[in-house]
């Protein structure tokens, strides 16, 4: 949608700046593709969105009055900003210096917006690991079930509760070079994708008849996380004991 809008924007100056050929607005088109990608296709928004939270995520519990059950609100943690900040900082001035320089030679716009296009792609792999998950969730405990955003699960249907790591792995190692610590030549592997590891654990629910597990909350670190799901089951049960008392009472009565 937003590179829709972008080009529609493109085409719009064409019209109405006599200054722009088509050149031009192609190189504007490519810029700003190499933008909304990650922002919107990538869930890069929710980066920004969570950018001012805390580095540790958190939650709150209170009762809910509408549904006789609780409601938790789960703040993420912020995605780990460095290294990630410099090298976008150095894309974006490398992609303002291309169009600059596109005016004036084709191939000097092609240099540039490569070596943007490596920083940028570079600085995604740090941060944008467990984005589609790092956004603000409100779940809902009560006697109808569990509600979360897209997820609505039956009580009597909800099988587990768990934490997730999605993959991420939290490596003990020391990144540290030389001969006693770990190889220069495998430093960038090993931090690339995993620079969000230990704030990208999700908590997890699993329907009855359901192979997949779905996303409760997502973008937290591992304390939060296990908290979060003690707290949730503790809910779970205490929502499900009126039910049971009252099935075990109804069985007692005999007519």
């Amino acid at each position: 949608m937003a590179f829709l809008l972008l080009n529609t924007l493109v085409v719009a100056l064409f019209f109405v700046s006599p200054s722009l050929n088509m050149g031009m607005l192609l190189r504007i088109a490519l810029v700003g593709a190499v933008v909304s990608i990650p922002l919107w296709k990538w869930h890069g928004l929710n980066v920004l969105r969570t950018w001012r939270n805390p580095p540790t995520s958190s939650f709150t519990r209170h009762d809910d009055p509408a549904t006789g059950g609780y409601l938790f609100d789960v703040q993420p943690a912020r995605a780990a900003r460095m290294p990630a900040l410099p090298l976008f900082a150095i894309g974006v001035f490398l992609l303002l210096n291309a169009l600059l320089v596109g005016t004036r030679s084709s191939g000097g716009f092609a240099g540039l917006f490569i070596v943007a296009l490596v920083f940028i792609g570079v600085g995604c792999t740090f941060v944008l690991p467990g984005a589609r998950d790092r956004k603000p969730a409100r779940i809902s405990v009560s006697p109808q079930g569990v509600q979360s955003g897209d997820v609505s699960i039956e009580m009597k249907a909800v099988t587990d509760v768990y934490v997730a790591h999605e993959g991420l792995v939290v490596d003990p190692d020391p990144l540290m070079p030389g001969p006693n610590g770990v190889p220069i030549a495998s430093m960038a592997g090993r931090h690339m994708g995993r620079r969000q590891s230990k704030r990208g654990y999700t908590v997890m629910i699993r329907e009855d008849g359901m192979s997949a597990a779905s996303i409760l909350a997502g973008g937290l670190t591992e304390d939060c996380a296990t908290a979060l799901v003690t707290d949730i089951k503790k809910a779970l049960h205490d929502q499900s004991q009126p039910k049971e008392a009252e099935s075990k009472g109804s069985k007692s009565i005999d007519p």
